[in-house]
């Protein structure tokens, strides 16, 4: 949200935030973004999110932010 320049506790505002920075992986956050708010009752869809965008977010925080210490 720095980048963007603001702050937004809507889902649907941040998806399209991110999109505009990360246009490649806009669709997944948009749907991450419904999800949040209306479970899917289609496994797929949360598998998506969480084997292909969890772990490259995981990676572009890592890069940006530097790897967290684990916590005792």
């Amino acid at each position: 949200m720095p980048r963007w320049g603001g702050w937004t506790s809507d889902l649907a505002e941040s998806a399209e935030a991110f999109g505009l920075y990360h246009p490649e992986r806009a669709e997944q956050m948009r749907r991450a973004a419904v999800i949040g708010r209306t479970p899917s009752p289609v496994p797929g869809v949360l598998r998506e999110l969480i084997d292909h965008l969890g772990p490259w977010l995981a990676g572009e925080y890592a890069t940006v932010h530097g790897e967290k210490a684990v916590r005792p």
